[in-house]
């Protein structure tokens, strides 16, 4: 990832979660210097990985990857909508109808 704020927020989320870094690692099935790795040493994580550790935290990735601080529902709407195109769609049809009413 080409900004690096993400770990920044990644390792205060990890400090105010109370857990360790080896615990989230573990907990999100990666080996136990998976989080140091990726926050002191450099190693770019995959995608699903990092949403691994984001869950074991838990902390919102969309916050993680983009600084951008979500509800659970605004965050489960988001998720819904990005894995059925055709009903993310309709939902925006229906929300402009309402608009223009």
């Amino acid at each position: 990832m080409l900004n690096e704020d993400w770990k920044s927020r990644l390792a205060t989320s990890i400090e105010d979660s109370g857990k360790s870094k080896r615990q989230v690692a573990l907990d999100s099935g990666n080996g136990a210097g998976y989080v140091h790795s990726i926050l002191s040493e450099g190693k770019d994580p995959t995608i699903t990985k990092l949403i691994a550790v984001c869950r074991a935290v838990p902390v919102s990735p969309l916050y993680i990857i983009h600084g951008i601080n979500v509800t659970p529902l605004q965050e489960a709407i988001i998720t819904a909508l990005d894995e059925n195109p055709h009903k993310a769609e309709s939902i925006l049809s229906l929300l402009s109808a309402q608009a223009e009413s």
